[in-house]
């Protein structure tokens, strides 16, 4: 039989071990072989023997909390004939493989071609956070409804920006949290392409409502990017560029994006009444753009006033 190794949880990752020892003893004293921290392991708490034909077997060595496969208790010798094999020792997950069994492919490391590299790369970082920071300067100063003062600006502006570094911040922790790195660089790059991506599409958004002369275009485009373009691009992100764990980082998206998602449904759900019994406002279009082009036809305010008049006119009695 080939020789085996033993898979243990990691903070960065499966440490494995090596079994080349007739006999292979784990547990909780630093005389084992393979010493485990984990509190709820035993001193002595299994070992791993190789018999005179080459075969090996699982002893479990502890009184407290044992060995468990699944549900089940291991309290006689296990024969290791079937593998790999996975069972707790405590609350440590432990996974007895075949050396021979294959590995999964190797991840490539993006950048490696010599191209054009936005993430990973403090140069093209710094120039999208400048690029970020110039359209959001441009959509503040469009923005303000009022006569805008130097002071109020740059207070609206500094605000913009921290939150913009938060967002950066939070995302380089995931990262840790996903894949053990720390990356500033590419995390920085991600929030101010995500960023001046969501300022386009507010750019975007208005014109679709007034040409459709409805606020639905903009609802459905900001569901569509808050539901799938920016989870699928967060999961590229997170798992395909930066190899973190997959469970750890669909958590992260669900956990971080979901309120947001349930936000913009409520809008909706608001905005069309779906919920009750009459709508809080008008089904009318307020949305302005400098393009006045409709897809339904524009009409005259003396027009609108007789066509109302005509259908809120009593209907002519029979009698």
């Amino acid at each position: 039989m080939a020789a085996l190794i033993i898979e243990l949880p990691g903070r960065g990752g499966s440490q494995f071990h090596k079994i080349e020892k007739a006999v292979t003893r784990v547990g909780r004293a630093l005389d084992n072989d393979i010493i485990l921290s984990d509190p709820s392991v035993s001193p002595y708490h299994f070992t791993i023997c190789r018999n005179p034909d080459g075969a090996y077997e699982l002893h479990s060595l502890a009184d407290e909390n044992g060995l468990r496969i699944g549900r089940r208790k291991v309290e006689e010798p296990l024969a290791l004939s079937r593998l790999p094999l996975a069972f707790d020792a405590g609350r440590t997950a432990v996974r007895i493989l075949d050396s021979s069994q294959p590995v999964p492919p190797t991840r490539l490391i993006s950048c490696q071609d010599g191209g054009a590299c936005l993430f990973g790369h403090w140069g093209w970082a710094l120039l999208l956070f400048c690029l970020f920071f110039a359209l959001s300067a441009v959509d503040n100063y469009l923005s303000t409804p009022k006569l805008i003062t130097w002071e109020s600006f740059g207070r609206d502006q500094m605000n913009i920006t921290l939150v913009a570094l938060g967002l950066s911040f939070v995302l380089l922790a995931i990262n840790r949290l996903t894949s053990q790195r720390w990356d500033y660089s590419s995390s920085l790059s991600f929030t101010s392409l995500a960023l001046i991506s969501a300022l386009l599409l507010d750019q975007l958004i208005p014109f679709l409502d007034y040409v459709f002369t409805s606020p639905l275009p903009g609802f459905m485009i900001d569901l569509i990017w808050i539901t799938v373009l920016l989870p699928l691009a967060m999961a590229w992100f997170l798992v395909r560029l930066h190899h973190g764990n997959t469970p750890a980082s669909v958590f992260f998206i669900l956990f971080l994006l979901t309120p947001i998602a349930y936000l913009q449904l409520k809008e909706i759900a608001d905005e069309y009444a779906f919920f009750q019994t009459f709508s809080k406002k008008a089904f009318y279009s307020d949305a302005l753009y400098p393009s006045d082009r409709r897809l339904s036809p524009t009409i005259s305010i003396d027009k609108f006033a007789k066509l109302s008049a005509q259908r809120v006119a009593p209907e002519p009695s029979g009698k």
